[in-house]
């Protein structure tokens, strides 16, 4: 009995002996049982909430990326039924479906209307100017085969030749409207300024964004740098002019400047000028240098 505790309980029945060691061992191997019951129950659950949880993943991914299909499918459409209308539009001025009077009654009607603080004034708050310092077109604005896709497609801005990282600076007064800074969808990083009077530019392709949401911007700011992202096959900057969401060829505007002033209103009828022109005879530009 070396080691060993014992203990004897004596009553009127007579006198009983317990070994404490064998007791402590029955304990422990149902302790240990129970212990490796709650264990396994446990590792169980565990696994069983793991499932759970890659499952509910999955389901959010697929949710995710069939949202992410749909958003795309949508942008697309809405794309294709703006890019339809342009047609139409283009169509309709081809065929003389539309009322326009000659350039020389717009000249007659607009041009002697306008002052020239009103002209520098519609030249700092309408797009004129290129976004670069140095410009050479590399796809010009209208149908095209698309360098991608190798199908014709209506262009519906004009592709400058900029190699990574050159400054594209606002070509007229505005606020920034959409500012997209992911390399991600058609245009990849995008920025959209809105300017006075219906008109707007885009800029894409970008590879570095300095503007925000609601930034206010004057001619001639720093807009970003120039890239390679989204889908495009070289560096160079998408660059784009709208006018009530009216696409328009981006070439006059470029080259539009106080030289050639008259020259827009000859060139880009899509614009109402002399409705344009009234609005602005209204508004007090006595600020703007003379």
């Amino acid at each position: 009995m070396k080691n060993r505790l014992l203990i004897t309980i004596s009553d009127f029945k007579g006198t009983k002996t317990y070994n404490i060691h064998k007791l402590v061992r029955r304990f422990a191997l149902i302790a240990a049982a129970f212990i490796l019951v709650v264990l396994g129950i446990s590792f169980w659950y565990i696994n069983f909430l793991n499932n759970e949880v890659e499952q509910i993943e999955q389901k959010k991914k697929f949710l995710f990326e069939q949202n992410e299909e749909y958003s795309m499918q949508i942008t697309q459409k809405a794309q294709e039924i703006e890019t339809l209308g342009n047609k139409l539009e283009y169509l309709e001025d081809a065929l003389g479906l539309t009322e326009e009077d000659t350039f020389e009654e717009i000249q007659k009607a607009v041009l002697d209307k306008i002052t020239q603080t009103q002209r520098k004034y519609m030249l700092s708050v309408i797009p004129s100017g290129s976004p670069l310092v140095e410009t050479v077109v590399t796809s010009h604005f209208g149908y095209r085969i698309h360098p991608i896709t190798n199908t014709k497609k209506f262009h519906q801005g004009i592709d400058l030749r900029a190699q990574i990282g050159t400054e594209v600076y606002a070509t007229a007064d505005g606020i920034v409207k959409k500012v997209h800074k992911y390399n991600t969808g058609s245009f990849g990083r995008l920025v959209v300024i809105s300017h006075n009077y219906g008109f707007e530019t885009a800029y894409a392709h970008l590879r570095k964004i300095n503007l925000e949401p609601g930034d206010v911007v004057k001619k001639g700011d720093l807009i970003g740098l120039s890239g390679n992202s989204g889908r495009s096959n070289a560096p160079h900057l998408h660059y784009e002019v709208r006018y009530l969401e009216k696409v328009l060829n981006p070439r006059y505007f470029i080259s539009w400047n106080k030289e050639n002033y008259e020259s827009i209103f000859e060139k880009e009828r899509r614009v109402e000028w002399e409705s344009l022109v009234k609005m602005i005879k209204h508004h007090n530009v006595s600020l703007v240098p003379q």
